[in-house]
Order: C-alpha cells, then sequence, then structure tokens
C-alpha cells in the first residue's frame, strides 16, 4: 500500500515537470514563466543566504577548532617520522663508511662491506 502511494506521487510528480516545460515552451507564457522564475530564484537566494550565515555561525568555527587541533597533532607526527628517516639514512651512511674503511685497512678480509640486503632495519 506505501510503495502504491509512493508510484502514484513520484508520477503526479514527473506530470507536473512536464505541463511545466509544455507551458514554458508556449508563447503565451514566457512572461508568467519569466515572472515565476524570478520570484522562484529570489526565494532560493534568500534559503541560500540564511543557510550560508547559519553554516557560517554553527559549523565553521566546530570544523576550524578540529581541523586546528587536528593539524598539530598530524604536525607531530611528521616531525616524528622526519626524524625517524634521518636517523636511519644516518645509522646506514655510517655503516656504509665503515664497511669501506675497515675493507681499506684489511684488504685481505673478505664481506667486510655491508650490502643493502645484509643490513636490517628495525623500524
Amino acid at each position: 500500500m506505501q510503495q502504491e502511494k509512493g508510484f502514484i506521487k513520484y508520477i503526479v510528480i514527473i506530470i507536473v515537470i512536464l505541463v511545466i516545460v509544455f507551458l514554458s515552451q508556449q508563447a503565451y507564457t514566457k512572461a508568467t514563466g519569466k515572472t515565476l522564475i524570478s520570484a522562484a530564484m529570489n526565494q532560493v537566494d534568500a534559503y541560500a543566504t540564511k543557510g550560508s550565515a547559519w553554516v557560517m555561525s554553527n559549523v565553521y568555527p566546530k570544523i576550524t577548532g578540529e581541523v586546528q587541533k587536528r593539524g598539530a597533532i598530524i604536525q607531530n607526527e611528521v616531525n616524528q617520522e622526519k626524524q625517524k628517516v634521518s636517523e636511519n639514512i644516518g645509522q646506514k651512511i655510517q655503516n656504509y663508511f665503515s664497511g669501506v674503511t675497515n675493507s681499506i685497512l684489511h684488504p685481505g678480509q673478505t664481506n667486510t662491506c655491508p650490502t643493502p640486503a645484509a643490513t636490517t632495519s628495525t623500524n
């Protein structure tokens, strides 16, 4: 029963839209159509202005506060990751030059330079 009411409602809406489209194409209804469209646009502008004011007063302050809080947390995390990457790169460079130095100081020994596959990272 409820589904039939919804179906009938949508058919009525479609018929109304088709009638409006048909009448808007007729020469004698163009002036009336322009008046109706102008009035509708004024009403839509009023609603849009009220909605924009509501968003700016109620929603925008809440969003900006959350963004500022989350932004500080994200910036802290990014800085920590940068520090970890810098330390990791520094350690790899140090290991490489240590291996090169050992191979220069002890030329007879084999496998003194660590290879990238042999070194593992704990991070």
